[in-house]
């Protein structure tokens, strides 16, 4: 099964080099509600289609953040829909940045009329507040045929996560995140917002740099053990030495990134 996934990636690699480029492409009235679509040239039969999230504390950042990511994903031959959402506020909270996301992936469906890619079951990939989100989308929704997730918040519901983002100043964003005033770990806006507790059977990879400073890399490796033991697949890949970024802003270590997530992908478009 390894050598042939190997060998997928290889001709994956290899058949495609040029690209379609449409961007800032609306799926909903807001000015952030939008998405850049990279479309390989040719041969879109069974081709992965990729929903891609960015970072940014659910309160800054957008399409460029990911924008090269975007594109060497598709150089590897697959569909990537890179998609901005908007950012949590007094009246936007994660139910909110979830519809946004929802809303990506009806609008991406409904497009492959027009260019010819698969309607339906794609996958998911997210950094930071876009891999929290990644994970929570794939595992309430369920529509996922796979989930990445790169240096994900994936556990609030503690109190040294709520300490930590006191101590950090980010305690108004989680807040606005859970749409309510956080008192401790054990609130349920916090429960309800943590993919730790809303584990699906999704294939699940998870890459965490072990001098992340914002996110602890337990987060991952506590997530990646309760995955383990409910029977989710899942792979947990450490970068060594890496901070928050988990190497994405260094060549060598973002195309490493790069084919681990395509590699997991192909696994799993089946």
């Amino acid at each position: 099964m390894k050598h042939l996934v190997l060998f997928l990636l290889f001709t994956y690699c290899c058949s495609f080099g040029q690209t379609k480029y449409f961007p800032h492409l609306a799926y909903g009235k807001s000015s952030q509600q939008v998405l850049d679509l990279y479309i390989p040239d040719e041969g879109l039969k069974d081709v992965p289609v990729v929903i891609l999230l960015h970072g940014g504390a659910w309160s800054m950042g957008g399409l460029e953040y990911t924008s090269k990511h975007a594109q060497d994903i598709c150089n590897r031959g697959f569909v990537v829909a890179n998609v901005d959402y908007r950012y949590v506020s007094d009246n936007v909270s994660a139910k909110d940045l979830l519809a946004d996301i929802d809303a990506a992936v009806t609008y991406v469906s409904e497009a492959s009329n027009k260019y010819g890619y698969g309607k339906k079951e794609y996958h998911i990939v997210g950094i930071s507040a876009g891999a929290h989100l990644a994970l929570l989308y794939g595992y309430t929704k369920k529509n996922m045929k796979s989930i990445t997730a790169l240096c994900a918040p994936s556990r609030l519901d503690s109190s040294e996560a709520v300490e930590f983002m006191r101590k950090n100043g980010h305690l108004d964003i989680i807040e606005k995140l859970a749409g309510t005033k956080i008192e401790n770990g054990t609130d349920p806006a916090l429960i309800k917002i943590s993919p730790f507790n809303t584990i699906s059977n999704i294939p699940t990879l998870l890459i965490h740099g072990d001098a992340d400073n914002l996110v602890n890399v337990s987060q991952s490796q506590n997530l990646y053990d309760e995955l383990k033991r409910k029977g989710v697949e899942t792979k947990l890949i450490i970068r060594e030495g890496k901070g928050h970024d988990v190497g994405m802003n260094t060549p060598e270590t973002e195309i490493q990134n790069i084919n681990d997530i395509a590699e997991w992908i192909i696994q799993h478009n089946k």
